[in-house]
């Protein structure tokens, strides 16, 4: 036998990257599609159907990102909801390495839609990529599941003539009755991205729901002006988001026609530092977003 065919029929971290490597008996690799510190994930097809799916495989390395992987396709089979990222398969490669596979989306995150955008999105865009943020979110949160870490590079917009959003990576998900996550990340190691991170989350106390419309405020404000509600980089922003009761205006970009006053009101609000006076949950934040739209679709002439 061929040392080519025993690389398809036993691949390991290494072998997987060639061109044609066959995964978990059923997936072939295609190409490279990102990489980052816990893993790799590569466009493959499957065999019996050709259908694209995104393999994800663990550093062969890092052996203690295992128990996240396994994590990560347990809660996202717990999930369905077309705004969602959805798992197809589970397994491990000969070396051991996880291997999860996932829907294949194809199209760009709203961080690099925005940017071929000049910045900024127009606010009934941005408004309705926020409603399919929202309602994945709250699929999640019914399964009882807490996303996290909500950023650009986590919300996808599915290429095509519909406006498709999909909320991708729960990497750091956790259930909302998990304890075993300090087991898996080591105790006091600060998830998630900073930027998009509510100040509970911050200060290390209990997150919920409402932790998630917070990142997705964030994602908003962000789409419609351009800017961060708070700038400056490390724990400087850390410390202005823990200091603050949240933004209070939101910028509108040159060029921009003026979003009406209701989505500033339900962007701020999701953005408040106290939990308590945010919308209950996501439903909720989606559910004004909705009105804000049909309210303003109805006032056009």
């Amino acid at each position: 036998m061929s040392e080519h065919n025993d690389a398809r029929r036993a691949p390991t971290f290494d072998s997987v990257a060639e061109s044609g490597a066959l995964v978990l008996n059923r997936y072939v690799v295609e190409s490279l599609l990102g990489y980052g510190a816990a893993g790799v994930v590569y466009l493959g097809r499957t065999v019996r159907t050709g259908v694209p799916v995104a393999i994800k495989i663990q550093h062969a390395d890092n052996t203690a990102q295992r128990p996240r992987f396994e994590r990560e396709a347990i809660l996202l089979a717990r999930i369905n909801n077309p705004h969602v990222v959805g798992v197809v398969d589970f397994g491990s490669l000969d070396d051991g390495a996880a291997v999860v596979v996932m829907e294949y989306v194809d199209g760009v995150d709203v961080g690099e839609l925005s940017r071929s955008r000049g910045g900024w999105l127009p606010w009934r865009e941005a408004a309705h990529i926020g409603v399919g943020l929202l309602d994945g979110l709250d699929a999640a949160h019914e399964a009882g599941v807490l996303h996290r870490d909500v950023k650009p590079e986590n919300v996808l917009i599915c290429n095509g003539a519909k406006l498709t959003v999909k909320l991708v990576d729960f990497g750091i998900a956790r259930t909302a009755t998990d304890e075993q996550l300090s087991r898996i990340t080591g105790t006091g190691q600060l998830l998630g991205s900073l930027a998009y991170m509510a100040p509970e989350q911050i200060a290390g106390d209990p997150v919920d729901a409402r932790t998630d419309v917070y990142g997705a405020g964030t994602l908003l404000f962000e789409l419609l002006t351009g800017k961060l509600p708070f700038e400056g980089a490390g724990m400087r922003m850390g410390m202005a988001k823990l200091a603050s009761v949240g933004p209070t205006k939101m910028p509108v970009p040159q060029g921009a026609d003026p979003w009406p006053a209701e989505l500033e009101g339900v962007v701020l609000s999701m953005l408040r530092s106290d939990p308590n006076e945010r919308p209950a949950s996501a439903y909720h934040a989606k559910d004004s977003l909705v009105k804000v739209l049909h309210g303003a679709s109805s006032k056009r002439p």
